[in-house]
């Protein structure tokens, strides 16, 4: 990359941010900051007017935001990276980032350390995530293993309990039926009732949940 200058535009209403990011981003002789804009809507002008091939932006700015902008820029501009670079840390800004395009999501105050790693992997396509926002996804997901009730037998009928037994044993549709002297409409519904209540969608996923309940 050394060789080559690529040329990064900064998005931020703050001064100081700005002049921070400039003095890393140009330390490195492969990159020139080609231009600044303090909002959305100076962005979008400067773009008019610059070529870039990479944007670093805020999402918090005065007038059109970050994700506002972002949105123009994918659409107008799509071969320009857009790196986010903020001071937000919480699931749904990063999501509705990454999910309108966003080349990676950096927080400011782990930029000194990643920033031009950030923008490398932007550069080269790939999605580069803060190492903190990364352990709050993480966090989100584990927990919501926690929150998950495993499915219970007792939220189940007798004849659903009965015919979960018999599906465990490998029988057909029709010879459930056949056995418990019901027409196999009815086996169906109670099958579907099943799937719902248990989540769980395939046979084998019937027959493994019975087997580990002691139900066949």
């Amino acid at each position: 990359m050394s060789k080559v200058k690529y040329r990064v535009i900064l998005a931020d209403d703050h001064d100081i941010v700005r002049a921070g990011t400039r003095n890393i981003i140009e330390k490195d002789p492969a990159f020139t900051v080609a231009a600044e804009a303090r909002d959305g809507q100076d962005l979008l002008e400067k773009l008019r007017s610059t070529k870039c091939d990479l944007i670093i932006l805020d999402l918090s700015m005065p007038g059109m935001d970050g994700l506002a902008a972002l949105t123009v820029i994918r659409k107008k501009y799509p071969r320009v990276r857009v790196l986010i670079m903020s001071m937000i840390k919480d699931h749904e800004h990063f999501k509705r980032a990454m999910a309108q395009g966003a080349a990676g999501y950096l927080l400011k105050e782990e930029a000194c350390h990643h920033l031009i790693t950030a923008v490398k992997s932007a550069l080269k396509g790939k999605k580069f995530v803060s190492p903190n926002v990364s352990a709050l996804l993480t966090d989100r997901y584990l927990r919501s293993f926690d929150d998950m009730e495993e499915p219970c037998e007792e939220i189940l009928t007798k004849r659903e309990r009965q015919i979960l037994g018999l599906i465990a044993k490998g029988m057909a549709n029709k010879n459930i039926a056949s056995k418990l002297r019901i027409s196999i409409r009815t086996v169906e519904n109670h099958r579907f009732n099943l799937t719902e209540k248990l989540g769980i969608k395939s046979t084998a996923g019937l027959v493994k949940y019975t087997i580990s309940k002691g139900l066949n």
